[in-house]
């Protein structure tokens, strides 16, 4: 199992237990995101939708603006896009985006403040999660 894939089952795994122990929404895995009015449409690796916007989940997809869009380092060499064009992309829409770099054993956690993210030492979203992610 290469490091983004385990980093995708942890993360996917600790996210969606929180959600379902504080029953706050729905966690979905590689979901197609389209937000109409921003012109974004985007798969990211995980997406977030709090209970009371559950409206948004259609079928194969999530027609609006997601609380929380997680992306993970596929490649050392990938890091700058994430933190680059998707941050900008997200950041029209997207109150919360984490990006976790297995690489790094990181997660970096950032809030939507007046249009531009601001990192973040806590969540939020998830605000009693302590994400770590594992080691191999």
């Amino acid at each position: 199992m290469s490091l983004k894939d385990l980093a995708f089952v942890h993360l996917l795994t600790e996210l969606t237990y929180y959600a379902r122990e504080n029953q706050s929404g729905t966690v979905l895995p590689r979901t197609l995101v389209y937000v109409e009015e921003k012109e974004v449409a985007v798969i990211p690796d995980i997406v977030f939708v709090k209970r009371a916007r559950s409206r948004i989940i259609q079928k194969n997809r999530i027609c609006g603006v997601p609380d929380l869009v997680v992306e993970i380092v596929s490649n050392p060499i990938h890091s700058d896009k994430l933190m680059g064009e998707k941050k900008d992309t997200y950041a029209r829409c997207v109150y919360e985006y984490w990006v976790a770099d297995p690489f790094e054993k990181t997660v970096r956690q950032y809030v939507l403040n007046e249009g531009t993210y601001q990192e973040t030492e806590k969540s939020r979203l998830f605000p009693d999660l302590h994400v770590h992610l594992p080691d191999r």
